[in-house]
């Protein structure tokens, strides 16, 4: 409405950029006739326009342009980030004008892309955009190089009136190449992309979108390169960066040839993919552990697996309309992942923040350690908290025999009166081995509950849970067996192997259709598995250890066992994968444990620290300092190692680091592991001459830039929106732009009334570390850095090695 008020037409505001850009073009084009065209001068005099000649035609014409422009600047053309200011530079090119400066300066410093910063305060140091994958990131990676563009060709009509020293180049950020990148490296087994928020990735129930051209079949037959990008960006962005990886993407979609992409890790947004090692890959898994904003999803930790062409566990994706998210597509209910429940504290829109605590990849098992907490947002106090339910989760792709491939899913909940474990599972029937479940009224928010009914629901979190009818009821067995069955090709399985649920947890199945509408009319059905446990107090944790087996031919998994703690945390799990062919995979997991702390397994086994694993005999250890299995005993050399930041250069991304050995190029590292605990991919090591060791890091350590709007004994506010949703920058650091002070972020938050609706961020300083006293004397104006760690800070390496 404000958008309807600000520009006095009726036109939606969103369209309102592209109508003026395709109009800019279109004058642009047609301007060399209209000097000598007749036609247009009648065809306006008929509709009763002054106009005598070509120059009043074209005065008319710029005039409408300059009204759009005006539109834009008046805040009437609110649309998806960067297309307003798009709008606005393809009218001024249009119009070739060397006296727009006050707009420059609009869209620079005062405008919704505030383009002095877009390049840093809209993109994650990985380069992910602040939204959703699919087409709502595609507008920002295809809009920073669109930007460029413009500006460039700006530049080139009129050098002296919009010089560059005035309104600088977009690409200056080392996270620019990482923007054209990052499309490319969320696609999986080079059909589909790993899908969060409102997207529409192949393979996903998005609007009713086919998964296949194939009928009765699931194959997905198309090629997938990247996440939306346009052939005109990536010829920009390979020719703006001059980035060899940019380029040889876009040699890839030039030639369409898929390019070999291994492990991603994109820990900025909190996206982690593991695949197997074709080109491309047969078998990909894919988590979430990160939080974005606008179109989002109550995501958090969901696990998405793509395999042999096909979809096995994904996203619903774009909703079926704008008023189902919140209770279905976008609810924490219809998403392969975790949920605790905790009395008077509804999500409201939130899910939490995760962080990869650990990495192991060995012979054919990679393996992600990540923890993650729910957040929420106090409206009276207008602060980020964390309510107290925490979660972990453990995720592995195996490799079995021949093209087999498996999903190990070991998932812990603390905190909360109500833990849930969910998963849609495979679209088709679903079934279980050697027992049944009973029938139940109701859905699986409750027994008197009818579909899609949400008034009166035990908590506010239950929506998409009231949505769940056709239940089938039970206490879960210790362990068992069942699996899907998809409905539209037969013969395609994802089985399922539940090897450890905690004591007392109940089983359901239900069906998961469409909400508008009768279940039939859907145009998908799934039979979605669910566990719900209510634990005896706060500190009790609920597991649920699974196994997925995709396949459309045989089983290659033989079995599947738990392996139970015997001694040590209450929390550890071991899993045993034994393949038909032979091969044995065993997985031991003390997620609490330090290097040091002793697990003993009923199987004999004894682990020293945190993470281990046997493949066919030989060990590996990340975060373990010892493992004594199959009579055998392994030891892992410098199994946590702390060191300390001495110096460093974000430009390059490089950190010089004391107290480290052995860091090898691809081995990871967390910065300030007891803070924000970020993970850094290794893309280099270079030796010292006094025995410090310099790391070239995966990303840029910048996390935002904007100038003070005030600063005072209470808090600091900055004149730019930066990320702060669910505790995104807290223990953080504050930095003046070049003078070396800095301060701890202890607080962060968007002041407007759903947490991040403002212009503005402000923070509050932990006085302990840094200068947070200098900080508090900043004049306005001063511009400073948000930064994930300055020279002093901790890092923490724990090797992936094979035992000795």
């Amino acid at each position: 409405m404000a958008a309807l008020f600000a520009k006095g037409t009726i036109r939606y505001c969103i369209d309102t950029p592209y109508v003026a850009e395709n109009l800019a073009l279109a004058y642009d084009t047609v301007w060399p006739f209209l000097r000598e065209d007749r036609e247009v001068i009648s065809r306006a005099q008929a509709l009763g326009l002054g106009v005598q000649g070509p120059e009043d035609v074209v005065g008319l014409i710029e005039e409408m342009l300059a009204c759009l422009l005006q539109c834009i600047l008046d805040l009437g053309a609110r649309s998806n980030l960067p297309r307003e200011s798009e709008g606005a530079l393809v009218i001024l090119r249009g119009l070739d004008r060397a006296d727009a400066q006050g707009v420059m300066d609009w869209l620079y410093d005062e405008g919704p892309d505030r383009l002095r910063t877009f390049g840093v305060n809209d993109f994650f140091p990985d380069g992910m955009p602040h939204e959703a994958t699919g087409g709502y990131n595609s507008i920002h990676y295809n809009g920073l190089f669109d930007l460029e563009y413009l500006l460039r060709g700006l530049r080139t009509l009129h050098p002296r009136a919009y010089p560059e020293s005035r309104y600088p180049s977009l690409m200056d950020d080392p996270r620019v190449p990482r923007v054209a990148r990052t499309p490319h490296e969320v696609t999986m087994i080079g059909k589909s992309f790993f899908q969060y928020g409102d997207g529409g990735a192949p393979g996903t129930n998005a609007s009713g979108r086919a998964t296949s051209s194939r009928a009765g079949s699931i194959v997905l037959t198309e090629d997938c390169f990247h996440d939306g990008l346009r052939r005109e960006t990536l010829e920009r962005a390979a020719a703006f960066t001059g980035d060899p990886e940019v380029r040889g993407v876009r040699e890839a979609v030039k030639n369409r040839r898929h390019r070999r992409i291994g492990t991603t890790v994109h820990d900025g947004v909190g996206v982690a993919i593991l695949r197997t090692g074709e080109t491309p890959e047969r078998a990909a898994v894919g988590i979430f552990y990160g939080d974005v904003t606008v179109h989002r999803h109550r995501d958090l930790l969901d696990v998405q697996l793509y395999a042999f062409e096909r979809p096995f566990l994904t996203d619903l994706g774009y909703p079926q309309s704008w008023a189902t998210p919140s209770k279905w597509e976008g609810n924490w209910a219809t998403h392969n992942t975790v949920w605790g429940i905790i009395p008077g504290v509804p999500s409201g829109g939130f899910a939490g923040r995760g962080r990869l605590v650990r990495t192991l990849f060995a012979d054919g098992v990679q393996v992600l350690d990540i923890e993650a907490e729910r957040w929420a947002w106090d409206r009276e106090r207008k602060r980020w908290y964390k309510p107290g339910v925490t979660y972990r989760r453990l995720v592995a792709l195996v490799e079995t025999d021949g093209q087999g491939a498996a999903l190990v899913d070991l998932s812990r909940v603390r905190g909360g009166t109500e833990h849930w474990r969910v998963c849609r599972g495979l679209e088709g029937g679903f079934a279980t081995e050697g027992f049944a479940l009973t029938p139940r009224s109701g859905t699986v928010a409750g027994p008197e509950g009818r579909r899609g009914a949400l008034e009166g629901l035990a908590h506010p979190d239950y929506e998409g849970l009231a949505c769940m009818d056709d239940v089938a009821w039970g206490r879960a067995l210790p362990s068992w067996k069942g699996g899907w069955e998809s409905r539209i090709e037969p013969g395609v399985h994802l089985d399922l192997h539940q090897a450890r649920v905690s004591f007392s947890t109940e089983l359901m199945t239900a069906r998961a259709t469409a909400v508008m509408g009768k279940p039939e009319e859907s145009n998908y059905e799934y039979r979605a598995a669910i566990w719900r446990r209510q634990p005896t107090d706060e500190k009790e944790v609920t597991c649920v250890d699974l196994v997925f087996e995709p396949r459309a031919g045989e089983a290659t998994l033989a079995h599947a066992r738990g392996i139970p703690a015997v001694e040590g945390e209450v929390s550890a799990s071991g899993l045993e994968l034994m393949t038909r062919g032979g091969r044995r995979v065993a997985i031991y997991w003390s997620p609490e444990s330090g290097p040091e702390g002793a697990t003993r397994f009923s199987d004999g086994t004894t682990l020293h620290g945190a993470l281990g694993v046997v493949v066919d005999g030989q060990a590996y250890g990340s975060g373990a300092t010892a493992l004594q299995a199959q009579g055998k005993g392994w030891t892992f050399e410098g199994a946590r190692q702390r060191g300390r930041i001495v110096a460093l250069d974000r430009k390059a991304r490089t950190v010089d680091v004391e107290g480290l050995r052995d860091v090898r190029a691809g081995d990871h590292v967390v910065v300030n592991p007891e803070g924000r605990g970020h993970n850094y991919g290794v893309e280099g090591v270079e030796a010292l001459s006094d025995g410090r060791l310099r790391l070239k890091l995966d990303v840029t350590s910048l996390l935002g830039r904007a100038p003070v709007v005030s600063a005072d004994a209470q808090q600091i506010t900055l004149g730019r929106n930066l990320l702060t949703r669910t505790g995104n920058l807290h223990r953080t650091r504050l930095a003046p732009d070049g003078d070396g002070a800095w301060a701890e972020i202890a607080e962060a938050a968007n002041l407007g009334t759903s947490g991040w609706g403002s212009e503005e961020t402000t923070f509050w300083l932990e006085a302990r570390q840094g200068d947070a006293e200098k900080m508090k004397t900043l004049a306005a104006g001063t511009w400073v850095s948000v930064v994930d760690y300055v020279a002093g800070d901790e890092a923490l390496f724990e090797p992936v090695r094979g035992g000795q």
